[in-house]
């Protein structure tokens, strides 16, 4: 699989989740950072001065405690994704499946209609038999995609202050509803994959479509992993 060049991409290829460390760190700077800032700034006598004045400074003071609130959620969000996706590298390593490539997701669409029936896959992964959706509870995938299903792969948008913005990958499917993906930056990270991320990505799913599934005919031995899922969306090439 040469066309993937990006750490980041190929960490997905191997299944291995991106360290957590740097994450708690940047956390542990903020929860410890913002409230030794709020102490200093309240033992300056002109500061507290001019908080008395100016209702910008105590604005400043609350950006600061918002700081703390944010550096809790993005430790344990990156806790609670690497325990479960974790859970789901172990159920996949012991299944017969050997994927070519892991996606995390959101589970959570943008829309009502991208949402999956409950349980909602964390992680797709991608083989020969086509994409299969599991989640920390089952031992099986709880939704497949055979290749012969995926008509088309593009990206999905949404509008964002008059612009559209790439947000998902969009997977058109034969007799039914497409499939929508919202990628995650890594395996045990919480963190939506941006536009520049889902731009790199779409190139490795639709070269991993033909390759895989130029296997598949070839070996003559498509497999899909449980029920399939199948509306038109906002998408583009």
């Amino acid at each position: 699989m040469a066309f993937i060049s990006d750490r980041w991409v190929e960490r997905l290829r191997d299944g291995t989740a991106a360290p957590s460390w740097p994450i708690h760190l940047v956390a542990l700077v903020l929860v410890l950072g913002a409230p030794a800032l709020i102490v200093a700034e309240f033992r300056s006598p002109s500061f507290v001065a001019e908080m008395a004045r100016s209702s910008r400074v105590g604005s400043i003071v609350l950006v600061e405690a918002f700081l703390v609130v944010v550096g809790f959620a993005m430790s344990i969000g990156t806790w609670w994704s690497g325990r479960r996706d974790r859970r789901v590298l172990a159920r996949i390593r012991a299944s017969n499946h050997r994927p070519a490539f892991f996606l995390p997701v959101l589970t959570k669409g943008l829309r009502t209609s991208e949402d999956l029936p409950h349980p909602r896959p964390e992680v797709w992964t991608f083989d020969t038999g086509g994409l299969h959706g599991w989640t920390p509870d089952r031992d099986t995938p709880v939704l497949g995609v055979p290749w012969p299903r995926i008509r088309r792969i593009s990206l999905a948008t949404k509008d964002s202050r008059g612009t559209r913005i790439d947000y998902a990958l969009w997977f058109r499917l034969d007799g039914g509803d497409p499939l929508v993906l919202a990628p995650r930056t890594a395996l045990g990270r919480p963190f939506e994959a941006g536009p520049g991320g889902l731009e790199t990505l779409l190139p490795v799913v639709r070269a991993l479509r033909l390759e895989l599934g130029h296997r598949a005919t070839a070996e003559a031995s498509t497999e899909a992993g449980g029920p399939t899922v199948g509306g038109e969306e906002h998408h583009r090439s």
